[in-house]
């Protein structure tokens, strides 16, 4: 008999403690129509895991042969991968922003030392353990690299491409230290996070005891179990919910499906007024004066009173109004109109 169990990761408690209806989405939540989870395209995901994967197969590879390749060229591979609404871009403008972030960071570790240490591939390519054996709950993690230290020992190493930094009380690295612990043979006698975007080098990082961590690993476990049995997942902001509310809009028809991602997900675009609103903004769409008139309008001012704070007689702004209108349907699709009219201008 197939034995489920449950997959307890650092994401995974992340997701859950932002928002458990937002956990349930992601982690317990399968389309009906064709069985698999569902992933947003989001263009920070997409960012991150380019840089990562232009990386880190490059620890099954020799040093020798390592600093051969051309990492630019690798990273512009991969990023063919993610481009366009895949990537969770809704303009050319966004994704070419993105892709020059990810290429300063590709960058930054072509020109260090990095690649030129040995390193030691993870055979298991996910590696993971029973956390609660008897709850059946396994924890699972992805290493990003593992370094080998001139004293033998090893230093895990997290890259990170987002702009914040990793939180004090965060259990990641407790939990790359219990899953290395159980899989490798040499002792880890350092961690360290890369902040890619800022920094030229790993940053050390100490934490409390892994005692204490692993304590807290399982019961966050046994608070996630909970919810499942029970398919209880409440949203802590009342439907005024980022992280659930992305979902939401799948279920609402403001998505576009673009087929199964490459680890077997369903990949969903969702349209956001606010993104695009920054499309317009950013493919320079509408003149100086007609883009002015459309923020005042976003923001829910109504005609009568942008007549009077721009000073522009009502012919003259129905003259713009116009236009704005016209080169807005040249411009954007039917879905993205949609939502603008009945996001930002029917309130």
């Amino acid at each position: 008999m197939y034995k489920r169990f449950l997959w307890i990761s650092h994401s995974a408690i992340n997701a859950f403690d932002r928002c458990p209806q937002s956990y349930y989405y992601q982690y317990q939540y399968k389309n009906p129509e064709t069985g698999n989870r569902i992933q947003i395209a989001n263009p920070y995901f997409s960012l991150g895991l380019s840089v990562h994967q232009t990386i880190e197969a490059l620890s099954k590879v020799s040093v020798k042969e390592r600093v051969e390749i051309s990492l630019e060229d690798r990273f512009n591979e991969i990023w063919n991968e993610f481009s366009g609404k895949r990537g969770g871009f809704i303009s050319e403008t966004q994704e070419n922003r993105f892709k020059k972030r990810g290429e300063k960071m590709i960058e930054k570790v072509e020109k260090s030392d990095f690649l030129q240490k040995p390193s030691v591939d993870m055979k298991e390519e996910i590696p993971n353990i029973d956390l609660i054996p008897e709850e059946d709950i396994k924890l699972v993690g992805s290493l990003d690299w593992i370094q080998i230290l001139p004293s033998g020992g090893l230093h895990i190493i997290d890259f990170k491409t987002g702009k914040n930094k990793e939180k004090n009380n965060s259990l990641q690295l407790p939990i790359y230290k219990i899953l290395a612990d159980d899989k490798l043979d040499d002792k880890v006698e350092k961690f360290s996070y890369w902040y890619l975007e800022s920094g030229n080098k790993p940053t050390p990082k100490e934490f409390d005891s892994i005692d204490h961590s692993l304590k807290k690993i399982k019961e966050k476990a046994l608070e996630i179990k909970s919810h499942v049995e029970s398919s209880r997942y409440p949203c802590h902001y009342n439907g005024r919910c980022f992280a659930c509310g992305d979902f939401k809009r799948i279920f609402d028809g403001k998505a576009d499906f673009l087929g199964t991602d490459s680890s077997g997900k369903d990949l969903y675009f969702i349209y956001k007024p606010e993104d695009i609103i920054k499309k317009v903004i950013d493919e320079k769409i509408l003149d100086i004066r007609e883009e002015k008139v459309f923020e005042m309008r976003m923001e829910g001012m109504k005609l009568d009173k942008i007549e009077k704070e721009l000073k522009i007689p009502k012919k003259k702004l129905k003259k713009i109004t116009d236009s704005i209108k016209k080169k807005l349907i040249e411009a954007l699709s039917t879905k993205e109109l949609k939502i603008l009219i009945d996001e930002k201008l029917k309130k």
